[in-house]
């Protein structure tokens, strides 16, 4: 059997709905609204991220271009499609989101009493080099699965052809 990939298929009411009609027609990119719910702690401080990138990273590594997707459906109802594609990697989440936070904290704190709840104590710096630290592919991730919530991200467009809508049973 072979592993399916999932990306959000939204309710029409929100925000960042795509129609099925639009992927279907267009496959899914990096600008497709759906892709806007996923997290992507690459893109957070896309300049830092890039001045610690370290020298092995594969030059298709583009956090800007980046899909998300899941490994099981999350949703009632989602795009799913086959690994079509060596160019995914997985992230552990957490890491993202200390990323968001501290950013948040960074760009805020002399404005909005609020942000000062999310200074992780540590600098973006610090986070950004965790985070390509555990950068894996998503076939070592299936191997060990040592983050309990991957961040996934695919690093070239979702091909038309490949997508279908799979729905929960209930």
């Amino acid at each position: 059997m072979r592993l399916l990939l999932y990306h959000a298929y939204l309710p029409e009411n929100h925000a960042h709905f795509v129609s099925e009609e639009q992927v279907m027609q267009e496959g899914i990119q990096y600008f497709t609204k759906s892709n806007n719910r996923y997290s992507n702690g690459g893109r957070v401080q896309n300049e830092k991220t890039e001045s610690l990138r370290p020298f092995s990273i594969p030059d298709w590594v583009n956090f800007k271009e980046a899909i998300g997707v899941d490994i099981s459906n999350r949703f009632f109802k989602s795009f799913c499609f086959p690994v079509f594609t060596d160019k995914i990697l997985v992230f552990d989440s957490e890491i993202s989101i200390s990323i968001y936070d501290q950013a948040f904290y960074d760009d805020f704190k002399d404005f909005d009493e609020e942000a000062l709840n999310f200074d992780t104590g540590e600098s973006i710096e610090h986070w950004i080099k965790l985070y390509w630290d555990s950068m894996m592919t998503l076939q070592e991730y299936l191997l060990k699965r040592p983050y309990p919530k991957p961040e996934i991200l695919v690093f070239e467009s979702i091909p038309k052809e490949i997508i279908r809508v799979c729905e929960e049973k209930s």
